[in-house]
């Protein structure tokens, strides 16, 4: 039998954690990233917004803190 076949052994070994922190990591900072990115289309006029096709509200909803399970 080989280790694979105990899932628990795997999921309980320090090194998965390991494994994950740096994929946790580029997901926060991809998250705070877009957060941004939003933040600074909301600064933007509101007819520049219309120009571009874009709908504040939209942007204003995709700043809601319930799309954003990393926020706090």
């Amino acid at each position: 039998m080989a280790l694979a076949d105990f899932p628990f052994v795997i999921a309980s070994s320090p090194l998965h954690g390991l494994r994950a922190f740096p994929r946790w990591l580029a997901d926060r900072r991809r998250a705070r990233a877009q957060r941004a990115a939003l933040n600074d289309l909301l600064s933007m006029p509101e007819h520049r917004l219309r120009d571009l096709g874009i709908d504040p509200r939209r942007v204003a909803s995709a700043m809601d803190a319930r799309y954003w399970p990393t926020r706090k």
